[in-house]
């Protein structure tokens, strides 16, 4: 089952810099395409599997470039998130831990074995070991990594994954009016998140040229 988006953007939230859905959707993003330089197109398809059409999309922007070192995954951090290297660096550190916590043990195992020079960045915390301290944009107070995200009184060590507290593949309840589920098992590829990509763009190109005006 595909994970639930609200789900990573929160977790992103609460263990990483970010202010708001937005610079956590960013920077996830911007992780997704720099680890796909060092996956192959089978490996980053089962990734895709994973996550589903729709946090799969980043992986379409990339291709395989060979073996990915974590310099090199730091150099193209800081190329699409446009940031400071410390600032880069922390992004991706943040993504791959909640990865970490949220990928089903078996996709977990096998980014570690297509990636092993990255491998480091996803080993699961354990609970209550400290971490040390990060860059932290326009701070000037306890706002690490170590510290915990902006505004908690929790260090990140400390901070239960939010997989404890809600399944990481369980999807919110679904009122009136909500789209029955996807067949996500056969959208959940590379080529599933093509699909939904290229439906996107044929949407907004028919209301291009059918003149409309949003407001």
């Amino acid at each position: 089952m595909p994970m639930n988006q609200d789900t990573v953007w929160q977790r992103l939230i609460e263990v990483g810099p970010f202010a708001n859905e937005d610079e956590a959707r960013r920077a996830f993003e911007a992780t997704l395409r720099a680890l796909r330089r060092g996956l192959s197109e089978d490996e980053a398809d089962w990734l895709a599997v994973a996550l589903g059409p729709t946090l799969a999309e980043p992986l379409l922007r990339e291709g395989y470039a060979g073996d990915l070192p974590k310099v090199e995954l730091y150099r193209w951090m800081k190329r699409y998130t446009k940031a400071r290297k410390g600032i880069a660096v922390e992004y991706a550190q943040v993504v791959c831990r909640v990865l970490a916590e949220l990928l089903p043990d078996a996709d977990l195992e096998r980014v570690k074995r297509h990636l092993p020079q990255l491998a480091f960045l996803f080993e699961r915390p354990v609970p209550g070991a400290p971490l040390p301290a990060r860059h932290r944009r326009g701070d000037s107070g306890d706002r690490t990594l170590a510290g915990g995200r902006p505004g908690s009184s929790r260090p990140l060590s400390d901070a239960a994954p939010r997989s404890e507290r809600h399944s990481p593949g369980s999807e919110r309840s679904q009122g009136p009016g909500v789209a029955p589920p996807r067949d996500t098992h056969a959208e959940g590829t590379l080529a599933g998140a093509r699909g939904l990509l290229q439906d996107r763009e044929s949407r907004a190109f028919r209301g291009a040229g059918h003149g409309i005006v949003r407001h």
